[in-house]
């Protein structure tokens, strides 16, 4: 007998995933900025390098990619991959080339 596929993610949990990935995104931005303001002056907090800023930054990001796919929203998906994507299954989305956007 074959076992029948786990559920997927509640519409709220969706919806949820997809704020995470938004918040996460934003703020990795903020962080990115934050870090090179703080390179050019060379300043730095009294517990984390601006490298540590970089780093916090870069996993915020990845962490927002996956997010993102979780919400199965491709406006969201869209946003943090930083190009046009389209959902052609559940969880699952392609890049749109420069003709296929306008379309």
């Amino acid at each position: 007998m074959i076992p029948e596929p786990a559920p997927g993610p509640s519409p709220d949990q969706q919806r949820a995933a997809g704020e995470l990935a938004q918040h996460a995104f934003e703020t990795a931005g903020k962080l990115r900025l934050l870090a090179g303001h703080m390179h050019s002056l060379g300043w730095r907090t009294d517990e984390y390098s601006v490298e540590d800023l970089e780093r916090v930054a870069d996993s915020l990001g990845g962490m927002s990619i996956r997010a993102a796919m979780s919400s199965d929203d491709a406006g969201i998906v869209s946003m943090v991959m930083g190009k046009p994507m389209k959902r052609i299954a559940p969880n699952f989305h392609i890049g749109l080339g420069d003709e296929q956007a306008g379309a």
